[in-house]
């Protein structure tokens, strides 16, 4: 009788302690499955933060808008999010109607990168060239919208604007027809065409069509 009340004090403690190792286990793969859902909210939100940034874009763009969002594609590509976390690359498609008198001088579809590289030509022939150094970053914009002058008329705005006289004038006028091509681009339109998103759920390329 002594021996069968022992067996039954072991078997009522192996049982509570399978039951608490079983409660243990459930609450343990519960907080798992708490902790994962609140990572796949954090992720998600993240992704939902990041994308309206891009998704603002969805609308009509002047040129001066479509520019401040080539800027920002491009410091992206550039971030740690895609150097060091794996996340791809950002892209854009713009179509130009573009001619020979016009910034862009084809009429076709431009990525990101061709547009990138020929608002870097301008401000290499303009605000970043050393011969033009003393000029004043504000003044391109009136030089540009009075390149059409004649070169007696240019050469009173430069005095007026106490532009260095060792400069050359006819250098300086020509430049600032090119950056006037620049300044006409920032008035155009440009409409959005479409956007599409990576594995990850970002914001992965746009597309605009200039109107």
């Amino acid at each position: 009788m002594e021996n069968a009340s022992k067996a039954l004090l072991i078997a009522g403690g192996v049982l509570i302690a399978l039951l608490l190792l079983g409660l243990v286990v459930y609450t343990f793969r519960e907080w798992g499955d708490a902790q994962e859902m609140q990572q796949l909210e954090v992720n998600a939100q993240v992704v939902s933060d990041f994308n309206k940034s891009y998704l603002s874009y969805e609308k009509t763009l002047y040129g001066s808008e479509l520019l401040g969002l080539v800027n920002k594609m491009l410091d992206y590509n550039r971030s740690a999010d895609v150097i060091y976390d794996g996340y791809t690359t950002m892209s854009m498609e713009v179509y130009i109607k573009g001619t020979a008198d016009d910034l862009f001088t084809s009429e076709k579809y431009y990525n990101l990168q061709e547009i990138s590289g020929k608002l870097e030509d301008v401000e290499d022939e303009t605000v970043d060239n050393s011969q033009f150094s003393k000029i004043l970053p504000s003044y391109w914009e009136r030089l540009a919208k009075s390149s059409s002058l004649s070169s007696a008329e240019f050469d009173n705005l430069c005095t007026q604007l106490e532009i260095d006289s060792s400069i050359n004038r006819n250098n300086l006028q020509n430049a600032a027809k090119e950056y006037y091509k620049y300044v006409q681009f920032k008035r155009l339109k440009f409409s959005h065409e479409n956007t599409t998103f990576s594995d990850s759920g970002r914001v992965e390329s746009m597309e605009f069509r200039q109107k």
